[in-house]
């Protein structure tokens, strides 16, 4: 129990500070610049900061697949959830309902869950049903799929890259992601330039896209899928 807890402390508590400053920062930019840009530059910045300081990329299909989950289609429907809802704020709520699909996914790959864990599962999905039923729409429905992918991201790294160079891997996946999130910058495209929003651009790159992830894989790796996820909840939206 102390490990959990030091492990906590570690790396879910500044994760949810980092990922907490995010979300303003990403609402004061979205003003200037259009949201699809904003996820290509997170991921543009992040690569370069973990490719210096790591000297290296983590190559391999297992690497793909994480990327694939945990920043292609993550952030792709995020901000496609984003963009089609008239309430990007229950879009931000759908994609923390993650650990739920954290929980789920794990019970039926055979991991023993409490019976409090189940019951949270089932306040949990009516919560998410209920929410969904007073106003839904297509955005919602995105912020569901990315909530999804995120969720079997989650999974899928702590049960097969666990042992890989984090700043390694986070080279390749930021790398990677950039022509996949590129190819969908058109969507609802703007761009007014101006420096103070570029600023707040790198900001928001190195606390969303380098610290945050650095910290959520680091808490996945010591606490497991489930005990991180149920931290995630702890990031204010």
């Amino acid at each position: 129990m102390q490990r959990v807890i030091v492990s906590f402390l570690r790396w879910i508590l500044p994760l949810s500070v980092v990922w907490g400053l995010s979300f303003p920062l990403t609402k004061i930019i979205t003003f200037s610049i259009s949201p699809m840009i904003v996820s290509v530059a997170r991921v543009a910045v992040g690569s370069i900061f973990f490719y210096l300081l790591g000297r290296g990329i983590s190559i391999g299909i297992k690497q793909f697949i994480n990327a694939l989950l945990n920043f292609i289609i993550f952030l792709s429907f995020l901000n496609l959830g984003i963009n089609f809802s008239p309430n990007p704020g229950l879009v931000a709520i759908m994609v923390y309902t993650q650990p739920v699909f954290v929980l789920l996914i794990e019970y039926f790959l055979g991991n023993r869950i409490s019976t409090k864990g189940i019951i949270g599962v089932i306040l949990g999905v009516i919560g998410v049903i209920s929410s969904a039923t007073l106003s839904f729409n297509l955005g919602l429905l995105f912020g569901i799929i990315a909530s999804l992918s995120w969720a079997g991201g989650t999974i899928y790294y702590s049960r097969k890259l666990t042992n890989e160079n984090l700043i390694k891997l986070n080279a390749f996946m930021t790398l990677i992601s950039i022509p996949f999130l590129s190819a969908l910058t058109p969507i609802d495209y703007y761009f007014n330039y101006n420096l103070f929003s570029l600023i707040l651009l790198v900001i928001l790159a190195l606390l969303a896209q380098v610290m945050g992830f650095y910290f959520w894989f680091n808490g996945v790796k010591e606490l497991g899928s489930i005990y991180a996820s149920s931290g995630a909840l702890l990031v204010p939206v």
